[in-house]
């Protein structure tokens, strides 16, 4: 048995429910009307190429989603369209080894242009590992790909904050350092 009280807010969610779809379906009808242009698959250009050098990993340990670990930024030096200047030491990448052997990497670090901006650098990704060749299979490149994210004061260099960024990291640094470039969705 239920109280009036029930009832109602029973009927009300109902035409509130009701009022939701019928809202959607006209959202749904306007699009339909509405021409859409084709989607182009994006191309890209290079934004902006950085050395990184990096102090060794330390080692977290394993935690509920896999090995956890991070490695330090000391410093290094960019060079992009119209834009130059220092690696700042104090970010560092923090890193995930999942349990199928996928590396999530989360780096939080600073630039600072050489006219003095200082730019936030969120660089979030993945890396598969590769795989050697192997009865008769040809090798396979690890897949590298990181989606930066800029956060530049108003002025000069806020056309990062209105872009996306595609990347990746390679080792060819050397030691104790990796090589970053950073690609502009057109």
């Amino acid at each position: 048995m239920r109280s009036k009280r029930g009832s109602i807010g029973v009927v009300s969610l109902a035409c509130a429910l009701a009022s939701c779809v019928i809202g959607a379906l006209a959202l749904c009808a306007t699009a339909q009307e509405t021409p859409v242009p084709d989607v182009v698959p994006p191309k890209t250009e290079l934004a902006l190429e950085a050395y990184v050098t990096l102090s060794p990993a330390v080692e977290v340990g394993t935690s509920d989603e896999g090995t956890r670990r991070f490695i330090p930024i000391t410093g290094g030096r960019f060079i992009g369209d119209g834009i130059k200047g220092v690696v700042m030491a104090g970010g560092a990448d923090w890193q995930l080894v999942r349990p199928d052997g996928v590396l999530e990497v989360h780096a939080l670090y600073s630039i600072k242009t050489d006219d003095g901006a200082v730019i936030v650098v969120q660089n979030d990704g993945i890396i598969v590992p590769g795989k050697p060749a192997a009865n008769g299979a040809p090798a396979v490149a690890p897949y590298v790909r990181t989606v930066p994210k800029f956060h530049a004061p108003q002025g000069k260099y806020d056309w990062l904050n209105k872009t996306t960024f595609v990347g990746g990291i390679g080792g060819g640094a050397g030691g104790g350092a990796v090589v970053i470039r950073v690609f502009r969705v057109l």
